[in-house]
């Protein structure tokens, strides 16, 4: 199964990375206007993001609605040490710097933690979706472990571009579904 998903995962990052910017954008267009419209999210008042990464789909119009809508923002950063996530409060881009893996992150200031309880929806991003909502990521467990402690009770929102969902990612025990999985229009 470890040869499977490990296949799976290099066959989609290629795919995805063969995408043209003008294909990420109008896909990402209907991904950020369909969560809009999910009924989690519009009862969400905060939202833990993501900031997109080697042309995963471009959520930030998402996140300046969000703030537009009075929604408060918060963007993970990762801790490699034991391969967990730090919930930072955002209030504007220009806070971001790097983090470990080279992705935009919050600084991890202590003032501006949000405890994994008190999220009320995640928008999570993957390298492919099953049809029953398993994720495959990126094989470091970050999500996996937040889903599995802390973050359990959040709702739990996939998003990816049509072609990401495929018929299984081989999950396994500790895989934990996603509530919902919002795809961007067909772009076969």
């Amino acid at each position: 199964m470890r040869t499977a998903k490990k296949e799976l995962r290099k066959r989609m990052l290629e795919r995805r990375n063969r995408l043209t910017e003008r294909e990420v954008s109008e896909a990402s267009r209907a991904i950020c206007r369909m969560v809009r419209e999910s009924k989690g999210y519009r009862q969400a008042r905060r939202v833990l993001f993501y900031m997109p990464f080697r042309k995963e789909p471009d959520i930030r119009p998402l996140i300046e609605s969000a703030w537009a809508e009075g929604k408060e923002v918060v963007l993970p950063r990762a801790v490699p040490a034991d391969r967990s996530l730090l919930l930072i409060r955002l209030d504007h881009f220009d806070q971001l710097e790097k983090g470990a893996y080279g992705i935009l992150e919050p600084p991890a200031n202590p003032d501006r933690m949000v405890p994994a309880a008190t999220i009320h929806l995640t928008v999570v991003p993957g390298v492919a979706f099953d049809r029953k909502g398993y994720r495959l990521g990126y094989g470091g467990g970050y999500y996996d472990r937040f889903f599995a402690g802390e973050g359990n009770g959040v709702i739990r929102l996939g998003v990816a571009y049509p072609f990401q969902v495929v018929d299984t990612v081989y999950p396994e025990s500790h895989d934990r579904k996603m509530d919902e999985l919002v795809t961007g229009e067909s772009m076969d």
